[in-house]
């Protein structure tokens, strides 16, 4: 039998290191080994009730046909007020297209963008997706670096040296995946200046899917807000994160009518949209004042257990790590214990040794762009944090120790 050929594109793509992670952790259970699952991109909290109970009373009532591709009227209505006080301008629903999770959005955005070769600017440490999703598109991601000692922030400058005409778009994403750093009006600014000026024919597309799970103060800020004058910017947003709909599938992109309707007709010729349920329960969710009482609640436990985990993982030896603004992660710089000098390979080594000898589940942060990181989620039970804190404690005693 002939075997069949896979395209050049797709010999090319690997996993997505996040899901490779957690398919490892899933199978370690079912195995009946203990694993602490601090891998997860996703709350672990239920959708509100009200979301809940809408999807649940119209899928006993009414027929659940194709929603229209761009998505129901009454979502991208809901869509458009709650993105207008975000960003504080006038935004009309026919400006929001529904996508099946922001991941699609900002995939079909890709497409509809770029001609081979076009330069797609990200930040590192970056979401693992952006890379692949720009290359195939035919894209060619171009990294800037960020540093820990930086606090992860992108710094204009770096930018601007990356900047020339081929870029078409710069990725900016506050609060980000996986540092959960933000950027404040004044970088946002001095970003949008610096694309102005040195790649005039740049769009900035702005991922806001974290935006509503800050810290300490921390306001999101529209890029918008930020630089009033500046109009080439395309925004990414959805409930995924925000109220816990990981499953739902529910995005949204905010652009020119022009860009919206090419997002649609590619929509329309792959996924047709999110599936109708899923749209139904975004409705609710941007709209019963009691789905936002229950984001506060969920964005408090975040913030308990953000505390817990910058006080017990700060205390490991060689390891440093930046708090974060937002999101429900930290990224922990390990580059002490990586390299030919040290006990592990690389990152890479030390996570999957975390997994095996300790059942602790973590990213390392080479798939993100940064070498010599780890990437742990505080989205998980109080008992499992403290069960993964602990484990993570003898672990890297044991690491400068007798050596692991």
């Amino acid at each position: 039998m002939t075997a069949f050929r896979l395209s050049t594109l797709a010999r090319s793509l690997r996993p997505s290191a996040t899901l490779a992670v957690s398919a490892r952790a899933k199978a370690m259970r079912a195995e009946g080994r203990t694993v602490y699952d601090l891998s997860a991109g996703e709350p672990d909290a239920r959708p509100p009730e009200p979301v809940r109970r809408a999807v649940a009373q119209r899928v006993e009532t009414e027929p659940m046909g194709y929603a229209p591709v761009p998505g129901l009227p009454e979502l991208r209505a809901a869509a458009a007020r709650d993105l207008a006080a975000f960003h504080r301008r006038e935004i009309d629903p026919a400006e929001i297209v529904v996508t099946c999770g922001a991941k699609q959005a900002l995939a079909n955005l890709f497409r509809v963008a770029l001609e081979p070769g076009d330069r797609v600017v990200l930040a590192a440490p970056y979401w693992v997706s952006y890379p692949a999703m720009v290359r195939l598109a035919g894209g060619e991601p171009v990294v800037v670096e960020t540093r820990a000692a930086d606090g992860f922030r992108l710094e204009p400058d770096a930018l601007a040296e990356v900047l020339d005409g081929r870029v078409r778009l710069v990725v900016l994403n506050s609060p980000a995946n996986p540092t959960g750093v933000g950027l404040d009006v004044e970088t946002l600014r001095r970003i949008a200046e610096v694309v102005d000026r040195k790649a005039p024919e740049a769009w900035i597309v702005t991922d806001d899917i974290y935006r509503k799970i800050t810290y300490d103060g921390f306001e999101a800020t529209s890029a918008f807000v930020a630089a009033p004058g500046f109009e080439r910017i395309v925004a990414v947003d959805g409930v995924s994160k925000s109220h816990a709909m990981t499953g739902y599938r529910v995005g949204f992109l905010y652009g020119p009518p022009e860009v919206v309707r090419a997002v649609s007709a590619v929509q329309g010729q792959t996924t047709s949209g999110a599936a109708t349920p899923s749209q139904i329960g975004a409705v609710a969710a941007l709209s019963d004042p009691a789905c936002a009482e229950a984001l506060s609640r969920m964005n408090a436990t975040f913030a308990r257990r953000r505390g817990l985990a910058l006080e017990r993982l700060g205390r490991l030896p060689g390891a440093t790590l930046v708090p974060p603004d937002g999101a429900f992660y930290l990224f922990l710089d390990v580059s002490a214990h990586c390299g030919s000098n040290a006990r592990f390979e690389d990152d890479v080594a030390l996570a999957t040794w975390l997994l095996e000898e300790y059942g602790v589940a973590c990213v390392p942060g080479t798939p993100f762009g940064h070498p010599g990181g780890l990437r742990l989620s505080f989205a998980a039970a109080d008992e499992v944090l403290d069960a993964a804190f602990d484990a993570m404690e003898t672990a890297f005693a044991r690491i400068v120790g007798a050596g692991a």
